[in-house]
């Protein structure tokens, strides 16, 4: 299911970079086809990270030397430069950071709950 789900997400993240590019993101239409992206992506999203947090990773370094995961951990950042040049991640970051400023949801903030002080 994980893959399958890595799947899905692809699929949505290449709905979302085309919807939120600027010559689309300007009509209606387009931001309520991205927002229910976002929101399809966010619900698999969730669940999906807690999953391999508490049941995949854990295993995996109980089954892998600390050496095979330190070199897993290389590839990958390997692969990451292959995909999105130096530094890709970072540059990703920044992308991202973009997109959340058009939708106006980069305030973290306004998202947080204000709890009473005791």
């Amino acid at each position: 299911m994980l893959r399958e789900q890595h799947k899905a997400g692809r699929a949505l993240t290449d709905l979302i970079l085309r919807e939120a590019a600027p010559a689309r993101f300007r009509k209606a239409e387009n931001k309520d086809e991205l927002v229910r992206a976002v929101r399809s992506f966010i619900r698999m999203y969730r669940p999906h990270e807690a999953r391999e947090d508490t049941v995949l990773f854990p295993a995996l370094g109980k089954l892998l030397p600390a050496a095979r995961l330190k070199e897993l951990g290389e590839q990958f950042e390997k692969e990451e430069d292959k995909l999105f040049g130096e530094e890709g991640f970072e540059k990703v970051v920044v992308q991202v950071a973009g997109f959340e400023k058009q939708l106006d949801i980069h305030d973290l903030a306004r998202f947080t709950p204000k709890l009473k002080d005791k």
